[in-house]
């Protein structure tokens, strides 16, 4: 029997920072399908040949997605 009950809330605090993380690959992938969308309609838009605003909004995306992972896992310490 567990006689320390504060190891119960140690455990379930730890897994409770880490359980916003566990949708991170469907908001990425979310995330980069409108990337992609909305690039492709502006290429359209502007009639480019190649798909220059496409790549840049998925990079964009891309970066501000990585950044802002970042900063929320520099607030779980």
């Amino acid at each position: 029997m567990d006689t320390n009950p504060n190891s119960k809330k140690k455990s379930a605090s730890s897994s409770n920072k880490y359980m916003k993380f566990s949708g991170i690959a469907m908001q990425l992938a979310v995330l980069l399908f409108f990337a992609i969308w909305a690039g492709g309609k502006v290429d359209a838009m502007m009639e480019n040949k190649t798909a220059y605003m496409t790549a840049l909004f998925v990079v964009l995306a891309f970066g501000g997605f990585m950044v802002n992972l970042y900063r929320n896992l520099e607030n779980l310490k």
